[in-house]
């Protein structure tokens, strides 16, 4: 009896852990003071291997959009710019063409305050990740950030 106690209590221990919700980004955000009321505002996805997230540019599949949350003592300057290695490839199971980031990716925003005053930005993340084998589902992170 206590072997197939044991034994029942070792496969749900492994299901239970298996269900646990794959996280292969940790975002990491800030504002980096360029000048008197210049600011760059870097959102940065560090990707565990060996999954890969994909550039706000491609139409599929799901690009990284950045939305901020509209402030009235913010200006924002041009377009989020990517830094790091960026990967282009065809992919033959969406048949297309597609843009992804292993490893890490800086997302910057330039913004300018209107009034020199310390303010903060929030908004969201919406993103997806990949591996050679499976796609997680669009997973979205919300980011508050100060700007001082």
């Amino acid at each position: 009896m206590k072997k197939i106690v044991f034994f029942v209590l070792t496969i749900i221990i492994g299901l239970n852990v298996q269900a646990q919700k794959l996280n292969p980004v940790k975002w990491n955000f800030e504002a980096v003071k360029k000048s008197d009321k210049q600011y760059d505002i870097t959102f940065t996805a560090n990707v565990d291997a060996p999954w890969h997230i994909y550039s706000q540019f491609p139409k599929n599949p799901l690009p990284t959009k950045i939305s901020i949350k509209k402030n009235p003592l913010v200006q924002i300057n041009g377009k989020i710019i990517e830094v790091g290695a960026l990967e282009k490839l065809f992919d033959k199971n969406i048949k297309s063409n597609v843009a992804y980031f292993t490893k890490k990716v800086q997302f910057v925003q330039s913004v300018t305050l209107k009034v020199a005053s310390k303010t903060r930005l929030t908004g969201e993340i919406e993103y997806m990740v990949c591996n050679d084998e499976r796609c997680l589902p669009p997973s979205k992170v919300s980011f508050d950030i100060a700007v001082q």
